[in-house]
């Protein structure tokens, strides 16, 4: 796989730094690699199509008002499908889809088997990579969801590992990708925290304003797919997963990984990012996909 150079690269310290404590404690650090370069983009807390049915409904809730697009216009084929591809920062293809919350695939529901911890899940089917809420890179797949795009969020993810990865993934970097406005709706909808959490994070958004956003444009351009995921534990209604992104090679010339954790939680028919309460840096680095589910 070719790296490519970035002298410009911003720098991982400086981001860490431009986050407040309870942001990082609170959610941790979602990570994205470049070439050459560890960029790590923080998701802020507290600062700084018809598809196939699933296994039960996906509960459309009620969102903080926001002047975010809504869903597109069926009529409308102009927001339809997918337009000419381009490549992430590693020269892979992602997808450009015509409506900017993206363009859910049509799904063929494939039964992957019981979850053991023994052995990695087989991979989602179908998967593409659709740049969607000005920069997040963000996968779908045309077995495990999302069934539907609703404005700028993505719903309807399976009751599976598979559903899980897809569903953490999506969530947490369009919030990283997004201004408050567009955040607070998916807050609303899409991420499980306690009411202290919320509090704290709804006064931090109202005080920054409905058009900040976390992650710069610089930062963004830098994002790039994640590789691999891996799950560390799931149950019915509980996920914990890992994630892993082709990074700087280690200093003895051997190919590295930089690793990030998250957490989602079946609610109301759907899954949900969850913010742990217990504190801990959700990061690591790991150097070799072993025991890992390749997308």
């Amino acid at each position: 796989m070719s790296r490519l150079s970035s002298p410009s690269s911003p720098d991982p310290e400086e981001q860490r730094r431009s986050v407040t404590t309870g942001t990082y404690l609170a959610i941790g650090v979602l990570v994205v690699v470049v070439a050459c370069a560890l960029v790590a983009v923080t998701v802020r807390l507290f600062g700084g199509e018809p598809a196939a049915d699933r296994s039960g409904p996906v509960e459309i809730v009620p969102s903080h008002p926001s002047a975010a697009p809504a869903a597109p216009d069926s009529t409308d084929t102009a927001t339809h499908g997918l337009g000419a591809p381009t490549v992430d920062r590693l020269g892979r293809r992602v997808d450009l889809p015509k409506w900017a919350g993206g363009w859910a695939l049509p799904q063929n529901q494939i039964e992957h088997g019981p979850y053991s911890p023994a052995t990695p899940v087989t991979a989602p089917a179908g998967v593409s990579w659709q740049k969607v809420n000005d920069g997040a890179i963000v996968p779908f797949s045309t077995s495990d969801g999302p069934i539907a795009v609703d404005g700028l969020t993505a719903i309807g993810f399976a009751h599976s590992p598979q559903g899980a990865a897809l569903a953490a993934w999506q969530i947490a970097m369009r919030l990283g990708a997004s201004n408050n406005e567009v955040a607070r709706k998916i807050y609303d909808r899409q991420v499980v925290m306690s009411d202290s959490q919320r509090r704290e994070l709804y006064t931090q958004l109202d005080a920054e304003g409905p058009y900040h956003r976390g992650a710069s444009d610089a930062v963004l351009s830098h994002q790039s797919k994640a590789d691999a995921f891996r799950i560390r534990d799931y149950a019915d209604d509980l996920a914990v997963i890992e994630y892993a992104s082709i990074a700087q090679k280690a200093d003895d010339g051997t190919d590295q990984w930089l690793t990030s954790r998250l957490i989602a939680s079946w609610v109301d028919g759907d899954w949900k990012l969850t913010f742990p309460e217990q504190l801990g840096d959700p990061t690591g680095t790991s150097t070799s996909l072993s025991g890992w589910t390749t997308w």
